[in-house]
């Protein structure tokens, strides 16, 4: 619905973000998490950033 009001309102073509759109918007917040949630459960957890 807010797709289609944007669209019309603004009188621009559609655009697909992307599945993982909104993951990429949250990264710092996900990690976070995730690291928390693992130490929680008794695992050490280093990060290390790849290239990829």
């Amino acid at each position: 619905m807010e797709i289609i009001y944007s669209v019309l309102t603004r009188k621009e073509p559609y655009r697909e973000l992307g599945a993982d759109y909104w993951d990429q918007q949250r990264e710092a917040a996900i990690v976070r998490q995730t690291v928390k949630r693992l130490e929680g459960l008794g695992y050490e957890v280093k990060l290390e950033k790849t290239s990829a």
